[in-house]
C-alpha cells in the first residue's frame, strides 16, 4: 500500500529531484505526520483560502529558494483582511513562482528539527535536535540509524541539552512519546525509499493543539 502511494506521489512531482515545500509536505503527510492546512497558488490560479482557518502565512514556495525569509519570500500573521494584499506584494516579487498559502500555527515551546542524512557506508541516519534558525549555533543533535524505533527514538531526545523540556519545565506541557513516533516515522520514511533519498529536513517541528505540527519540509532525492 505504501510503495503505491509513493510512486503515485512520485509520478506528481515536476521537479523530482528537488521537490518544493508543498510536495515535501505532502510525503511526509503519507507517514502521518502534521502538516499545517495549505494550499499551493500557481500564478495563474484564482487566489483561494477554503479549507484554511486564519491567521495565515505565506510562502513562496519553489526548490530553487531555499532560505525563504532572506528573500523577503515570508509574509506572517496575515488576516482575512490583510491577507488578499499581502499575497499580490509576494506575487509581484516573485512572479514565475507558486506561493504556498497556510494555516499560521500557534505553540509553546521550542522548535525542534528532525532530519535524514545520508552516510555513504553505513546509510540513512534520523536526526532530531534542537530547531529553526538556531539550529546551527545550538548543535543539540542526537542521530540513529534508520529504521529507527520509538523506543530508539524516545533515547534519543534524553540524549539532547534541550531534553528537559519535556519534564514540564516552566510550565510547557509537550508529548514526548508522540515526538518519538514522528522521529520514528521518518526513519521508516527514509528506509522505504532506500538509496533515492539523498536529504529530509523537518525545520521546525513544533507541538500546537496537542500534535507534533511541520512547519517546514525540504527533501532532496538523487
Amino acid at each position: 500500500m505504501m510503495e503505491k502511494k509513493l510512486k503515485l506521489w512520485f509520478k506528481s512531482l515536476e521537479d523530482k529531484e528537488h521537490p518544493d515545500e508543498f510536495d515535501a509536505k505532502q510525503l511526509v503527510k503519507l507517514y502521518s505526520i502534521k502538516v499545517p492546512q495549505g494550499r499551493r497558488l500557481k500564478p495563474k490560479d484564482e487566489f483561494d483560502l477554503n479549507g484554511i482557518d486564519p491567521p495565515y502565512v505565506l510562502k513562496v514556495c519553489s526548490s530553487n529558494i531555499l532560505h525563504k525569509t532572506e528573500f523577503q519570500g515570508v509574509v506572517l500573521n496575515n488576516d482575512n483582511e490583510s491577507v488578499q494584499d499581502n499575497f499580490n506584494k509576494i506575487q509581484q516579487r516573485f512572479p514565475n513562482e507558486n506561493i504556498l498559502v497556510e494555516n499560521q500555527s500557534t505553540y509553546m515551546g521550542p522548535e525542534f528539527i528532525i532530519g535524514i542524512i545520508k552516510d555513504p557506508a553505513l546509510g540513512h541516519a534520523v536526526m532530531v535536535g534542537a530547531g529553526g534558525v538556531l539550529t546551527e549555533i545550538y548543535k543539540d543533535t542526537a542521530f540513529r540509524l534508520a529504521p529507527c524505533s520509538v523506543n530508539e527514538a524516545m533515547d534519543m531526545i534524553d540524549e539532547l541539552v534541550l531534553s528537559p523540556v519535556f519534564e514540564n519545565f516552566r510550565g510547557m506541557t509537550l508529548d514526548k512519546e508522540k515526538l518519538a513516533q514522528t522521529i520514528s516515522q521518518v526513519a521508516r520514511l527514509a528506509h522505504d525509499l532506500g538509496d533515492k533519498l539523498s536529504q529530509l529536513d523537518i525545520n521546525p517541528i513544533v507541538f500546537s493543539d496537542g500534535e507534533w505540527i511541520a512547519l517546514d519540509v525540504k527533501v532532496m532525492f538523487e
